[in-house]
């Protein structure tokens, strides 16, 4: 595929016409590519999600996209508590990718899911290699509803985005065309003003959630803030229960009738 617009933000971009995992593949070479390379697909056969879940589309339906961020492609190996920060990062810059393709409703579900009206359009998954993380996204493109793996999910199509031939090409260019400008200033910007990025896009401050962690118990309640590592902090519905900060497990809105 020549994807002109993409290549043209993104010139380390590695089109694969099939490819088991774009995270898998890029973890695997991260010790020998360089800053910013990309890997790219839209035929991907043992796609991952968060937690180990199955990510799978059929073939030509969805985009699979990793984007290497090396350690030392900034100022030095970055704090860690930067790090947290890269996956919302990410979340930001498919958000805004979308709305670009005409799908304004868009919005970033903490930590990294866009979303249109709760329904999930992307998700995003980040893993950390000796040298840098690979940041792996899928996006559901020209899906039709007979499509959807779940009655939760949406495509760019669905959502009234133009298919074609050059669809392809226009998302890719979008995501990175948001992304690389936002790694830059991930990495120059001082910490303090990495929330000034992400709260404008999400969707998550102010709503009821339902918080499922790795070995505790359920948690209902109101999520009120992200604190200075990136993580939610969700005010429990039990009286008396103290504000948890949640660093990684499943989120969901809720909605009270």
């Amino acid at each position: 595929m020549l994807l002109p617009l993409s290549r043209a933000i993104a010139p380390d971009l590695d089109w694969r016409e099939r490819c088991a995992s774009t995270n898998t593949e890029l973890v695997a070479r991260a010790g020998s590519s360089r800053d910013l390379t990309v890997i790219a697909t839209d035929t991907q056969t043992a796609g991952r999600g968060r937690l180990d879940r199955v990510w799978s589309a059929p073939s030509g339906t969805a985009l699979a996209v990793s984007v290497l961020v090396r350690h030392d492609g900034g100022l030095g190996a970055p704090d860690p508590r930067r790090l947290g920060w890269l996956p919302l990062i990410a979340g930001v810059a498919m958000t805004r990718a979308v709305q670009s393709l005409g799908v304004e409703r868009a919005g970033l579900k903490w930590p990294n899911d866009v979303l249109v009206d709760d329904r999930k359009l992307s998700g995003i998954l980040t893993e950390l290699t000796g040298v840098g993380v690979v940041i792996g996204a899928g996006l559901n493109l020209s899906m039709t509803q007979a499509d959807l793996p779940v009655p939760t999910a949406t495509s760019l199509v669905i959502e009234g985005v133009k298919a074609g031939e050059s669809l392809t090409d226009r998302a890719l260019a979008a995501y990175l065309g948001e992304l690389l400008p936002l790694i830059a200033q991930w990495r120059a910007a001082e910490l303090e003003l990495l929330p000034s990025l992400v709260v404008p896009h999400l969707q998550t401050l102010g709503r009821a959630v339902r918080v499922e962690r790795p070995g505790l118990p359920v948690t209902l309640g109101t999520a009120v803030r992200l604190d200075d590592d990136g993580r939610l902090v969700v005010q429990p519905s039990a009286q008396g229960s103290a504000v948890i900060a949640v660093a990684a497990g499943d989120v969901t809105h809720l909605r009270y009738e």
